[in-house]
């Protein structure tokens, strides 16, 4: 049964992270927010075809991807700004 076809409560919320998936790879950490894309879009591809359930577990995949781009990112830039604090940059 297509989707369009189905009741409202019949068709799971399975969102893309897409938008946001990309904030990440371009702010954070791009090879692991690349990633969180793909997912982003088998989940759209995954909609479109009415596949409903793996709609859902590729946008599960999708967040985890997307939370693990940004903690990465975050630590990295985290990093960075405590070698140069103890290298002296931010010194007068």
């Amino acid at each position: 049964m297509p989707p369009s076809e189905l009741p409202d409560a019949a068709v799971p919320n399975a969102r893309t992270y897409l938008v946001w998936s990309l904030g990440a790879t371009v702010l954070c950490f791009l090879p692991m927010g690349l990633v969180a894309l793909y997912f982003g879009l088998r989940v759209s591809r995954a909609v479109a075809s009415g596949a409903t359930e793996d709609a859902a577990r590729l946008s599960r995949a999708a967040r985890r991807w997307l939370i693990a781009t940004v903690v990465v990112g975050v630590a990295i830039y985290a990093v960075i700004v405590i070698v140069f604090a103890l290298l002296g940059a931010f010194s007068q």
